[in-house]
């Protein structure tokens, strides 16, 4: 039986996130300075770890993350996928946490009493989120059946970390809250991806925690 280890790894920090600003699918910065170094360490801390695949968003923070990471593992083909982009916040994105807290709060308050289609003006719900994770993560693990990749490093972003261990793991989106997370922190999960013939569903598949919110590498930043 074929077991799959995924890496999920959260992109450095932009300035978007150094100007405490809400950042959804809808904006597309660079790292900054710290961002370049918190990048650095997470390839640091994952260099002896043996990547068969690295898979990013298709945003530009994540793809820088994921090819400084890739420095580490040059045989380890590197490739962007949209599905894994962060969740848009519609009207929201861009704004002051401290502007857009009200309406943030009541959206994540609704979606953790499982009102998950709840969503921003011209944003995302949770629910949608969920559906193109859920569909990128079936081609994900199909393709490292098919090849026999054993370890895949993503590298993407915060809240749609939270709803892919939600779906992957608890099966719940209920429990997004559960998973804190910083720039740069990683989580591992496994799965073990059963019948060699069988189409692959993710939201019926165990997966298992191996290492929760992993960011010792960032003490020094």
């Amino acid at each position: 039986m074929a077991v799959v280890d995924i890496i999920l790894a959260r992109h450095g920090q932009t300035p978007v996130n150094a100007e405490g600003r809400l950042q959804g699918s809808r904006l597309n910065p660079p790292l900054n300075e710290r961002g370049e170094r918190q990048a650095k360490a997470l390839a640091d801390a994952l260099k002896d770890e043996e990547m068969d695949w690295i898979v990013t968003s298709a945003l530009e923070r994540a793809i820088q993350t994921g090819n400084i990471a890739a420095e580490h593992h040059s045989a380890a083909p590197l490739t962007s996928d949209a599905r894994l982009n962060e969740l848009s916040w519609g009207e929201l994105d861009g704004a002051k946490f401290s502007e857009a807290n009200a309406v943030l709060s009541d959206i994540v308050g609704r979606w953790n009493r499982g009102d998950c289609d709840a969503k921003v003006p011209g944003g995302e719900s949770a629910s949608d989120a969920q559906a193109r994770i859920l569909a990128a993560f079936a081609d994900i693990l199909q393709m490292a059946r098919e090849r026999g990749h054993r370890k895949v490093l993503v590298c993407l972003h915060g809240r749609i970390m939270r709803v892919i261990l939600a779906a992957l793991v608890d099966k719940d989106l209920r429990a997004m809250d559960k998973y804190p997370h910083t720039n740069c922190c990683f989580y591992h999960i496994r799965a073990e991806l059963g019948d060699a013939q069988a189409d692959i569903d993710p939201a019926r598949l165990p997966f298992v925690t191996v290492r929760l919110n992993v960011r010792g590498h960032l003490a020094a930043l």
